[in-house]
């Protein structure tokens, strides 16, 4: 077995001014990984490369308290076999952890195990978990490590890759957070096996966003019918397609130091405050599904596709039974948190339109009207597509 482990190299180069120093700092983190179903059993063999050149003295467990017990005893058997102590401590399942209170408590409780700047935390659970342990572990004392084992088809695809935390404050999805690299990704889609349906068909509107902004042969294998569960073949196959490309188009400003209009932010312009709206009743995967569905929508209305492909992208969305509309009673405070996004992305939108599988364009900001948006809205809950 292959064994890639983290690797962090960084340098500070001084120069001397006329009124002082030019400093330069670079940091490159480098880590695996790791897909193939059936890795969670082995976890503790996977962590040993990374423990040696970390130092680590002891290892925490942070679980989510709604994954199935037989995840959460696996892991703890596999970690058993390692030569440091290993300690567990849960977050409460649901959205409501991924705050400044949640952030808080984590720390608390990483305070209260004895937790020390080279303790490795590994994180398992949903997206949540790894949003929230990403987010704690890049700030507390100013940076520990960490591993993810994401449990969620969503979390497998897109929270556990890229190295982002986040935490909703002040009514804002991700207001708060930063950039930290795991030292290790787990994914094991044998633990997608036992997912509600729901929460399956949450995964897949983040596929069909991948899909849709870049990678045409993913777009094709979701447009073959509804994913079940039990098909662990073609599970793994979309989370392979999807992690690579979101890998591919992360590679050019993995920090997001330069040009703000990212791809990937497909749906989550009108998904994010529609979350926001409902109170996070609404879960992540389908507020998504309806930004892309608004999304399409406009890409029609300002002539960057046509109806037949608006279309095409709605009934891929409806065949994995996933919704395209949102409540009417929400629009004003949906469109009032597209303007809070504005202010977060430099007081520039960068609405991302797809046209057709593999390709999307960057709509210009000022075309992205009130009216657009409710005209927009209001074909979708008149569209008579069939799945």
């Amino acid at each position: 077995m292959t064994m890639v482990t983290r690797r962090t190299e960084s340098a500070l180069e001084i120069a001397d001014t006329a009124d002082g120093w030019h400093v330069q700092a670079r940091r490159v983190d480098s880590y695996a990984i790791r897909l193939a179903p059936g890795l969670l059993p082995q976890l503790g063999e996977l962590l040993r490369p990374v423990l040696g050149p970390l130092g680590a003295p002891r290892v925490v467990l942070v679980a989510d308290s709604g994954i199935p017990d037989v995840h959460r005893r696996v892991a703890r058997a596999a970690l058993a076999a390692l030569d440091v102590p290993v300690t567990t401590v849960e977050i409460p399942a649901g959205e409501t952890s991924k705050s400044v209170d949640g952030l808080q408590q984590l720390w608390r409780q990483l305070e209260d195990v004895g937790t020390t700047r080279r303790t490795l935390l590994v994180g398992l659970g949903g997206g949540m978990v790894c949003d929230l342990l990403t987010a704690a572990a890049a700030i507390y004392m100013r940076g520990v490590p960490h591993i993810l084992v994401p449990t969620t088809f969503l979390a497998q695809l897109d929270a556990a890759i890229g190295g982002k935390g986040g935490v909703d404050a002040v009514g804002t999805k991700n207001l708060l957070g930063a950039f930290h690299h795991p030292a290790l990704v787990v994914i094991d889609p044998e633990l997608t096996t036992t997912l509600p349906a729901r929460q399956l068909r949450n995964g897949l509107a983040e596929a069909i966003k991948v899909a849709l902004v870049a990678d045409a042969e993913l777009a094709a294998l979701l447009e073959r019918g509804p994913v079940i569960s039990g098909d662990l073949g073609r599970l793994t196959r979309i989370v392979r397609f999807a992690v690579a490309a979101k890998l591919a188009l992360l590679a050019p400003d993995p920090f997001e130091l330069g040009d703000l209009r990212r791809l990937l932010n497909l749906g989550h312009c009108i998904g994010h405050p529609l979350e926001a709206a409902t109170g996070y009743t609404l879960p992540h995967g389908e507020a998504v599904a309806i930004g892309i569905a608004v999304a399409a929508a406009v890409a029609t209305l300002t002539g960057h596709a046509t109806q037949a492909e608006r279309d095409r992208i709605l009934r891929l969305l409806a065949v994995h039974q996933l919704p395209v509309t949102m409540p009417p009673d929400l629009r004003n405070q949906v469109w009032a948190g597209v303007q809070a996004i504005r202010r977060v992305r430099n007081g520039v939108l960068h609405l991302v339109l797809p046209t057709t599988p593999g390709r999307c364009v960057i709509l210009d900001d000022d075309r992205l009207t009130r009216g657009v948006f409710d005209h927009a809205v209001s074909a979708l809950e008149g569209w008579g597509g069939q799945a």
